[in-house]
């Protein structure tokens, strides 16, 4: 057992630019025990606990890197900002933010692409070399040790710039004595215009060798091994998800076509043995004799792939063949007269794909056969199991790994599914005070009928006008902004043009809001605009993009009301593949997991209300199967500490006197 000594203790209050709140010490003291003994935390604090500051705080003393990774630009900007505010206090730990190429290269239209891969090719193309005037690419057709992928490995020995628009930037190759410090997106920016350096490339070299490296998920698998160092994953809430997605593949019809395009464009005598092969997968997905939506199995899959020629020598052929691609790389490059990176050859996808379909564990994946695209058949590959991407990470040997989140619970649960029953687990309460936070577990609308999303009572138009009566007077109770979520598109969508048919939507005392799966950020900031003017409300989807990735402080989120219960949809076969697979692991285990996914996602929708210490709004639970036992413990312990479940025998307008108590009290205050 580490204890945490006054002395150790002291040192953590001199990185705070304040004084730490009592479960900011636990949360400290708690990070130390784990990076001290060496294992896996799951520290769920709540919003606007400080847990950035808490974290760098404690794990800043250890001589060791600190690999920091966050889901958004937002969080990684902050986690920088703390950083900065640490040194203010008179420290000199250095921190980069690991950024792509659309945030970090000099040139506005590149900032400006959407494509990533098209912006990773552009960079490449104006590589030059300093001794020769050699391009990137040129270099490349007599370089065997160079191939040029978005995540490329430049030559050490040459000395490189970039060239754009008559400009000249220096391709770093070791740190400059004048770097910053703490190098945030602004900063390497910043430094790269006044110093005519690159800023993706200067980001890269800090990255080998400063204390602190702030990325973002997709960088746990790239950066350098984590042997003996601290991985700090923030807004693990989907953790799971990001496992397995992870080690998921997805290989189309339509790739594989463009896949014999490219062999055809370079038309060399030794790649018609990988013609011949993609010719046999084309007949593969001509032929295959399987359903739209259809599970399978490997074993099913390859038998299939033998009958139309792709027999298990012809694989192992094509993925010795390797050598072959990259000359067809080289080919493609020297005929079209410009960088073709790896990751956007269709052939090269084609090779990545089958090699991990075959090196794959067979029990801990399934097949997906989808024909929802016409005229372009998918086979997707898909990892159940959470623990392969997880395990890879502790297989780097760190020397602690730390999920937080605001809404990671049910601890145990994931705890379990990542492979680490016996990691460290805590629920730390909210810094925001009681008075600030109400929830109520409502079950019965204004005339005592059930409200509920249960697949048998979905679609009875009573039972969808009570719930657009509920929430319309729960609305015009609460002031400002108010986001409506919903379990799915089509319940949302139902429900609406129910509530639209009735006039129950244009009674709405609030301007209406309604998200898409095609929304943008537009559709927020107009929203938030007008909840900061008056009433207004938003109806949005749970696990769309609002209740993940955006968040509602003050007048944008005075009320949170969640319809229904989230539950995956359970003949979706994926769902079901996903459940068994994990009954399969232990008995229970699988509708653990599906109640845990429901329940995780209220959390996270319910939890983008408060923001920070001085929030305060009302979360309503419409539904009356959240006054089951087995539900009301998947609620965040600080949520659930602060709901009140409403008897069924009620009178509706003792709920409405009560939102209308807690906000009248925040009226007197103002």
């Amino acid at each position: 057992m580490v204890y945490l000594s006054e002395a150790m203790e002291e040192r953590f209050r001199e990185f705070m630019p304040y004084r730490p709140y009592p479960a900011q010490l636990q949360y400290m003291r708690n990070v130390f025990r784990i990076v001290g003994e060496g294992g896996v935390g799951f520290l769920e604090a709540p919003t606007g606990f400080g847990k950035t500051i808490s974290l760098l705080s404690a794990t800043l003393p250890y001589p060791c890197r600190i690999f920091y990774y966050s889901r958004t630009h937002t969080q990684m900007r902050q986690v920088a900002c703390e950083l900065e505010r640490i040194n203010a206090l008179g420290y000199g730990f250095t921190g980069v933010v690991r950024g792509s190429r659309i945030q970090l290269c000099l040139d506005r239209e590149v900032r400006g692409m959407e494509d990533y891969l098209k912006a990773d090719e552009v960079c490449l193309s104006r590589i030059r070399s300093k001794e020769d005037d050699v391009s990137l690419a040129e270099l490349s057709l007599h370089r065997p040790d160079i191939t040029l992928s978005s995540q490329d490995q430049l030559p050490s020995d040459v000395p490189l710039y970039c060239e754009f628009e008559g400009r000249r930037v220096e391709i770093p190759e070791y740190v400059p004595r004048s770097a910053p410090t703490v190098a945030s997106v602004e900063s390497l920016l910043s430094y790269g215009e006044d110093r005519g350096v690159c800023p993706y490339y200067l980001a890269k070299v800090l990255s080998q060798i400063y204390k602190v490296v702030i990325g973002a998920y997709n960088y746990l698998f790239l950066d350098p091994e984590f042997k003996g160092h601290i991985v700090v994953m923030d807004e693990a809430h989907n953790i799971e998800d990001f496992c397995k997605e992870a080690k998921s593949y997805l290989l189309s019809k339509r790739t594989v076509e463009r896949a014999v395009d490219e062999i055809r464009e370079v038309d060399r005598p030794w790649a018609s043995d990988v013609e011949s092969f993609l010719a046999f997968l084309l007949r593969f997905f001509n032929n295959a004799d399987f359903k739209g939506g259809e599970l399978l199995t490997k074993e099913v899959i390859l038998r299939e792939m033998e009958e139309n020629g792709v027999t298990l020598e012809r694989l192992e052929e094509f993925l010795e063949g390797w050598p072959l691609i990259i000359n067809i790389q080289r080919e493609l490059m020297a005929k079209r007269g410009r960088v073709v990176i790896l990751d956007r050859m269709r052939v090269a996808q084609v090779y990545a794909f089958i090699k991990e379909f075959t090196s794959s564990r067979e029990d801990a994946y399934i097949g997906f056969w989808n024909t929802e695209e016409e005229k372009n058949t998918s086979l997707e590959w898909m990892c159940l199991d959470p623990k392969i991407a997880f395990g890879e990470i502790m297989s780097e040997k760190p020397r602690a790994v730390i999920l937080t989140s605001g809404t990671l619970s049910p601890l145990d649960g994931v705890a379990a599914r990542l492979g680490v029953p016996d990691a460290f687990k805590m629920s730390y309460p909210s810094i925001i005070a009681k008075e600030n936070i109400m929830v109520l577990a409502v079950g019965n609308g204004p005339n005592g009928r059930t409200l509920t999303t249960r697949y048998e009572v979905r679609e009875d138009e009573e039972t969808i006008l009570e719930y657009g009566e509920a929430i319309a007077r729960m609305v015009s109770n609460i002031p400002n902004g108010t986001i409506v979520f919903f379990p799915a598109y089509h319940v949302m969508n139902q429900m609406l043009n129910t509530w639209s048919t009735y006039g129950v939507l244009g009674s709405m005392d609030a301007a209406v809001f309604i998200e898409s799966a095609s929304s943008t950020a537009s559709l927020f900031s107009s929203y938030k605009r007008e909840a900061e003017r008056g009433r207004a409300v938003l109806f949005a989807v749970v696990r769309g993009k609002l209740s993940e990735g955006a968040n509602f402080p003050d007048e944008a989120g005075r009320g949170v009301i969640m319809v229904g219960i989230p539950y995956p949809n359970v003949s979706d076969p994926r769902v079901m593949a996903q459940k068994e697979y994990y009954e399969k692991m232990e008995r229970g285990m699988g509708r653990k997991w599906y109640l845990d996914h429901s329940f995780n996602a209220v959390n996270q929708s319910l939890g983008r209300a408060w923001r920070h210490k001085d929030d305060y709004a009302v979360g309503i639970l419409l539904d009356a199967r959240y006054s089951w036992r087995e539900n009301r413990r998947r609620l965040s312990p600080w949520l659930a500490e602060r709901t009140t479940y409403v008897d069924p025998r009620t009178p509706f307008q003792t709920v409405e006197r009560m939102i209308r108590t807690f906000f009248e009290g925040w009226r007197r205050l103002a």
